[in-house]
């Protein structure tokens, strides 16, 4: 009887550990199901900013040749913005021409 009582033991022993693989062969598979989503979600959210990353040097580019633009119009229209007008004199003969853009001036005038 102590080789059945053995044998049952061992059918027991066998029975869990089988239990047991087949619960973590359940979790490795549902580990990996969740690595490769998230694996996805990584790779969609580098594409997104890759395509910000371009959208900004877009928008860098743009901004720059906005600036070269005023730069220029400033340059050919005569003013400068350097040019820090004091005399009352020089800002009454500044009111009939437009004035840079950026100076604390003509936002005073307003």
């Amino acid at each position: 009887m102590s080789k059945d009582n053995e044998l049952e033991r061992l059918e027991g022993f066998v029975a869990t550990l089988l239990e047991k693989f087949n619960d973590l062969q359940g979790k490795n598979a549902e580990l990996t199901e969740r690595i490769q989503r998230r694996d996805a979600t990584i790779e969609t959210l580098e594409d997104e900013l890759s395509s910000m990353k371009e959208d900004r040097g877009d928008v860098s580019t743009r901004v720059s040749n906005l600036i070269g633009q005023i730069e220029e119009w400033e340059s050919t229209s005569g003013i400068s913005a350097d040019t820090d007008v004091s005399d009352s004199d020089e800002k009454e003969s500044d009111s009939s021409i437009q004035g840079n853009l950026f100076s604390t001036d003509a936002q005073d005038e307003e």
